[in-house]
């Protein structure tokens, strides 16, 4: 069959390049002659076709899944048949997707990490779930590396699986002859006596997964990892029989969730592919989260943004654009509006990035965990990111809650080929927790005071995609902000707070509540109202934390940033005027 390269098929297409091939099959890319566009050509060489691969109504089984349009199948563009040096055969031409497929990618660049092989375990779920939903449901068995295909642009919403041959419905009678050209440690236990449910598919989804965190199947080892033959049936089954070894790649929740998944006796499994989703994006924990979980707060009134001096557009976005949103999910989704998952509050310190986040939480009547980068510290290895996993875990339980990550960039750093294991073990884990973490009722805050230092993914669409720039306050702000910190203390009565503002160009709201402090204690000692003479003594003999070049500076950096983003991404430049 590899010498139909070249071959045109009637007037529709020309053969090119090749692709993979099975016992009965071969793929190629082609051309469409007419549209001179790439496409995808399942060839079948008639004499191989059997009985069982055509369906009722004369064609290819595989056309029966790809008519209906599947998700995540590619789209079916045409069928027939054609003759080359008198042999008949059957093609299949579907979408071309410019990508490659998962196994390539290990090839080029090694396994996928936890994180990502995750990513691509859920999709594969998403998939796999439909397909057991649908009033006849379907088979997937036997999915491969080679046949999970997603594009150029890395965006797993566009996975496609090809080499569809082996997709059948669950009431069909399976033979030995449909494990030909298939790695046997991707099929559960069960297919080999012919049992066929959908925990069949949840086992290969998990032997994919593990696979894609280590690089190898499980059970490998250098007589089964290429294990074709039935006739070797009884003694690697025997061996799958054996408590599986992780790698020390394998974090605990992750290790516990595979096991589960890989257990030999099919009613040990996850229930579901769905349970088992749920599972692998951490919404459930398999076991009662420890005492080690960080410090939380809990705030369900206040305020709310009343006590944010000045800020008013700030005020205004996120009341709008996500407040609102948050409030209101089912709404906005009948518009095909996205729940964020998560906003970035960036700028100079003492410019209440911190305080606005807590205000937000009062203001939605959401509970509220303030996570300090202390809070995350672990003697062992792993415990970093087993507190993330035990946070978000609780915070779906207290739901609606936001998680503010104070000082983030602290918390999760760049990572680069030197970062230590811990600290990529703890940036992995949150960018597992945070994608869809609006699904589970779960908003994230982070602040940091520098931007550049966070880790890149972080700040992704669909993670940290609201970026707002918080500056240092304007006249009118710092005007406020005395007539706050002064509100209910023992005043003189007619103090001009819009003087006070004039007296401190370049400070910041810590400022503010420093001087307001300072004034009021030395009124104390005096036994005597606040006065204007006493606030303006203060000022006087009062450094800002930050003066005018630091201001620029962090102007400057505010500029970089926001023009280093991606342009799809939310990016506000929201707070003060400068004046």
């Amino acid at each position: 069959m590899s010498a139909l390269k070249n071959v045109q098929i009637k007037t529709s297409y020309q053969i090119k390049h090749f692709i993979e091939q099975t016992s009965f099959c071969i793929l190629y890319t082609g051309i469409d002659l007419e549209s001179s566009k790439l496409v995808n050509l399942s060839i079948y060489k008639s004499s191989k076709i059997a009985r069982d691969d055509i369906g009722d109504d004369g064609n290819l089984k595989e056309l029966d899944f790809l008519k209906f349009a599947i998700e995540g199948f590619p789209k079916l563009l045409s069928f027939g048949d054609f003759t080359h040096n008198l042999e008949k055969y059957r093609y299949i031409a579907t979408e071309f997707v410019s990508g490659e497929s998962v196994m390539d990618r290990m090839k080029r660049v090694g396994s996928l990490g936890e994180f990502d092989a995750i990513r691509v375990g859920l999709k594969i779920s998403e998939i796999a779930h439909n397909l057991h939903s649908r009033d006849q449901a379907v088979l997937l068995n036997g999915l491969s590396l080679d046949n999970i295909l997603f594009d150029m642009s890395d965006e797993l919403e566009s996975i496609k699986l090809r080499n569809l041959i082996n997709v059948r419905h669950f009431d069909e009678a399976f033979k030995y002859k449909y494990l030909d050209g298939l790695n046997l440690a991707h099929l559960a236990p069960e297919v080999f006596n012919d049992v066929f449910t959908p925990k069949t598919d949840l086992y290969n989804i998990a032997a994919l997964t593990y696979q894609m965190v280590c690089g190898v199947l499980p059970y490998h080892d250098s007589e089964s990892q290429d294990l074709k033959a039935p006739k070797d049936l009884n003694s690697y089954l025997e061996k799958r029989n054996q408590p599986l070894n992780f790698s020390e790649v394998f974090e605990p929740h992750l290790k516990k969730v595979l096991q589960k998944a890989l257990h030999y006796d099919a009613d040990q499994r996850f229930n579901t592919l769905d349970e088992f989703a749920k599972f692998l994006n951490r919404e459930k924990l398999l076991s009662a989260p420890k005492s080690t979980a960080p410090k939380k707060t809990y705030i369900k009134r206040g305020n709310g943004f009343i006590d944010i001096a000045g800020m008013q557009s700030l005020k205004n976005q996120l009341r709008s654009e996500v407040l609102d949103v948050l409030k209101r999910p089912e709404h906005f989704k009948k518009y095909g509006v996205t729940i964020p998952n998560g906003m970035l509050l960036y700028g100079p310190p003492g410019c209440g990035k911190s305080f606005i986040a807590e205000k937000f939480c009062e203001e939605a009547s959401f509970n509220f965990f303030m996570i300090k980068p202390s809070d995350l510290s672990s003697i062992y290895i792993s415990g970093g990111e087993e507190k993330i996993g035990q946070l978000f875990s609780e915070a779906a339980v207290n739901s609606p809650t936001v998680i503010c990550f104070d000082e983030v960039d602290a918390i999760m750093p760049k990572r680069s080929d030197d970062t230590n294991q811990s600290i990529s073990a703890r940036v992995n884990e949150f960018l597992a927790q945070i994608n869809k973490c609006a699904d589970r009722g779960i908003f994230v805050i982070a602040t940091t005071n520098k931007p550049s230092l966070i880790d890149e993914a972080m700040l992704r669409t669909g993670r940290l995609e609201i970026k707002i720039y918080v500056s240092p306050p304007d006249l009118k702000a710092r005007e406020e902000l005395f007539e706050l910190y002064l509100k209910n203390r023992h005043c003189e009565v007619g103090i001009d707070f819009r003087a006070l503002a004039e007296l401190t160009p370049n400070i910041v709201a810590s400022d503010v509540e420093f001087i307001v402090n300072k004034a009021s204690h030395k009124a104390a000692i005096q036994d005597v109202r606040i006065s204007i003479t006493i606030l303006t003594d203060v000022i006087k003999n009062f450094t800002p934390s930050i003066n005018k070049s630091i201001i620029d500076s962090y102007e400057k950096e505010h500029q970089i940033f926001s023009q280093s983003e991606a342009t799809n991404s939310k990016n506000s430049s929201i707070g003060f005027k400068r004046n």
